[in-house]
């Protein structure tokens, strides 16, 4: 109970917009190595599952997505902490920045989800595409925040 208070109180400092950036993208990051689809042919104990990675070029667009997002979160939260100043019209166009990625990145991932690739009648979506679906929110957000806050 008190590590979810002081997490609440971390995510409610100005930095917390920024920290929900990265923390997404770094989720994003590791989605694109989780299981995405797997073959529903042969028996259910085989391990036919192939990672967002290898089963899509998709992904790799994904991935410089999220860490262009999380470079981006990472200059904003290096504002926040006074470690380096950015101004305000640079910090707005880099949380639009952040959100563009994000969507951008999440719009690829539905892509995938609504259409698997070939031979797309042998496969079935895994858990690793609603995981990259659930960091593209999560990113989409924490932009928009970082966004307005200036």
């Amino acid at each position: 109970m008190r590590a979810m208070r002081r997490r609440a109180k971390l995510l409610a400092t100005p930095a917390g917009p920024a920290l929900g950036g990265i923390a997404s993208g770094v989720l994003m990051v590791v989605a694109v190595f989780l299981p995405w689809f797997a073959s529903n042919l042969g028996e259910p104990t085989s391990s036919g599952s192939a990672s967002g990675w290898s089963s899509t070029s998709v992904a790799k667009g994904v991935l410089v997505l999220a860490v262009l997002w999380m470079l981006a979160s990472g200059l904003l939260l290096a504002d926040e902490l006074d470690v380096f100043r950015v101004d305000s019209g640079t910090a707005e166009a880099l949380g639009w920045f952040v959100t563009g990625c994000a969507f951008l990145a999440g719009a690829l991932v539905l892509f995938r989800l609504l259409r698997p690739p070939e031979p797309a009648d042998f496969l079935t979506r895994d858990f690793g595409l609603f995981v990259a679906i659930v960091a593209a929110v999560g990113g989409i957000m924490s932009g928009i925040a970082q966004a307005t806050r200036r």
